[in-house]
């Protein structure tokens, strides 16, 4: 598996990822926490992506609480 979670594909061999703040917004809607975290460690995110993924992290732990409850 990729690290970088904004992994959009692969084409003639070479990894494409998601750059813009945009399409880096709509894949944090489906990231996993584990994905969430690994996004927070790469350098030079948009400050609206560092946010999404917080709010996404919260909103996963909080539904994990509730399951476990």
């Amino acid at each position: 598996m990729n690290k970088n979670p904004f992994y959009a594909s692969t084409y003639n061999g070479r990894d494409f990822y998601h750059i813009a703040a945009a399409d880096r917004l709509l894949s944090v809607q489906r990231f996993t926490l584990e994905q969430c975290q690994a996004a927070l460690e790469l350098p030079d995110l948009q400050k609206s992506v560092i946010a999404a993924l917080e709010r996404r992290i919260r909103k996963l732990e909080k539904e994990a609480a509730c399951i476990s409850s």
